[in-house]
């Protein structure tokens, strides 16, 4: 067993150098970015939601700002752009959260993230755990009371508002896996298994530096998803665009309010669509009564 261990980490190991020394040879610039981009298609949304993984692609000449800035020559100046900033701020093993602070606190989900919300003009929601970020003139409206939700992105939530607004959505370089917006069909769907049994109590920083405490119901992870399993459908039928990008690809949701409404009408009739198989006989004894 032991002998078994270690040989499996040095194939890791060698798997992990083998896939830097890949990225490295393959280089991407801004024009090939857009390139790639505007093989989607023509931008025609009001808003541009963009799950990313920076070095999935490949290796980016000018990093995450060569990202944005090909994202911003794509979509124009009158779309916003938002981005998730999750920080996960959970209560540590003796209950107690870290307090979010949406000026320093930084994003766990990605690189360009992480670089996009401290960018001048860009609004940060105040919510604990998954807050997001946005450009343009009505981003602090469109942010504002996020925290004040008892679910992360449910119903009435800002990511509610981008599944069922004028929204299009870009997974660069990243897989359904992270598509948060299958979690707000989860909850519009009122699937039985999407929130763990009790609320957890976060922390959140206020804008006028006070520190106020939350009562949120925390996605229960414990049930494990499948949501890349959905990817191949979904291009078929038309509601995600797949194109190649180097070392890994795009996937752009034109209409994100064509396929929340298709996800949510899915999960209506097959709670347990998303759910991993190993997963599923503890969430089918979690579904609540027809």
């Amino acid at each position: 067993m032991i002998t078994s261990n270690f040989s499996k980490r040095i194939s890791e190991g060698v798997s992990r150098r083998y896939k830097r020394a890949k990225r490295k040879l393959v280089h991407l610039n801004e024009a090939k970015i857009l390139e790639g981009l505007k093989s989607c298609g023509t931008f025609k949304s009001d808003l541009l939601f963009v799950h990313s993984s920076l070095s999935a692609c490949g290796s980016i000449d000018g990093g995450p700002q060569t990202v944005v800035n090909a994202l911003r020559s794509w979509i124009g100046d009158r779309p916003a752009l938002a981005m998730p900033t999750h920080t996960w701020s959970y209560p540590d093993k003796t209950g107690v959260a870290p307090v979010y602070d949406y000026q320093s606190t930084p994003s766990v989900v990605g690189t360009i993230t992480n670089f996009y919300w401290r960018q001048p003009g860009i609004v940060r929601s105040l919510h604990p755990s998954h807050s997001l970020a946005c450009s343009g003139p009505d981003a602090e409206k469109f942010l504002a009371g996020h925290e004040d939700f008892e679910t992360p992105c449910g119903v009435g939530t800002p990511y509610s508002q981008i599944a069922h607004g004028n929204s299009s959505v870009l997974m660069f370089g990243a897989t359904l896996e992270s598509y948060t917006l299958f979690h707000t069909a989860e909850d519009e769907a009122e699937v039985g298994y999407l929130y763990a049994p009790e609320q957890v109590t976060l922390r959140t920083k206020e804008k006028d530096g006070s520190v106020r405490s939350i009562q949120m119901w925390r996605q229960d992870m414990s049930i494990t998803r499948n949501f890349e399993a959905s990817t191949d459908g979904l291009v078929e039928q038309g509601l995600v665009v797949r194109r190649k990008l180097g070392l890994s690809e795009l996937l752009f949701i034109p209409d994100a309010r064509a396929l929340h409404e298709k996800m949510v009408q899915t999960l209506r009739n097959d709670p347990l669509f998303l759910v991993h198989e190993k997963a599923r006989p503890e969430a089918q004894r979690r579904l609540r009564p027809a």
